[in-house]
């Protein structure tokens, strides 16, 4: 499957003092990728977050393709998806500008310091502000 780290993880990746509940993705969403993310996810029980659990929810391919975010509930914890990121044209900007990090033996694309900034600028909430001044001061340090 094919992802890019957005939000809160992101800015821990990159070095910052952030703290996270959630992890944030950004996805491809051509067929074959959503249909590896169904199967990834199908196993650890994704459900919209706050759904009432007396109703139905169907996980499947077409579910992830009708939306442009999705906040879900796992029994990992709680995951964001996003397929269409604010702030940035395209995921394919994010792919690009990505760096790659080593997680536990894999490699994961986190989003570029430049994208987080201007997601945080697009979204502009208090709490994106604080991190766009501390994702600067890394971006300024960094050689």
């Amino acid at each position: 499957m094919e992802f890019v780290v957005i939000g809160g993880l992101a800015l821990v990746l990159h070095g910052a003092t952030a703290s996270t509940q959630d992890v944030d993705v950004a996805i491809r969403r051509d067929q074959e990728n959503v249909d590896r993310l169904v199967r990834a996810l199908k196993p650890f029980d994704p459900r919209p977050a706050d759904y009432p659990p007396e109703l139905p929810f169907i996980w499947d391919a077409q579910t992830v393709r009708n939306l442009s975010f999705m906040t879900l509930t796992t029994s990992l914890g709680r995951l964001d998806i996003l397929t269409e990121p604010p702030g940035v044209s395209s995921y394919q900007q994010l792919k690009v500008g990505a760096i790659q990090v080593e997680v536990r033996g894999t490699t994961w694309s986190v989003a570029s310091i430049d994208d987080l900034i201007a997601m945080k600028l697009a979204v502009g909430r208090p709490k994106d502000l604080l991190h766009i001044a501390e994702l600067r001061s890394i971006q300024a340090e960094t050689p």
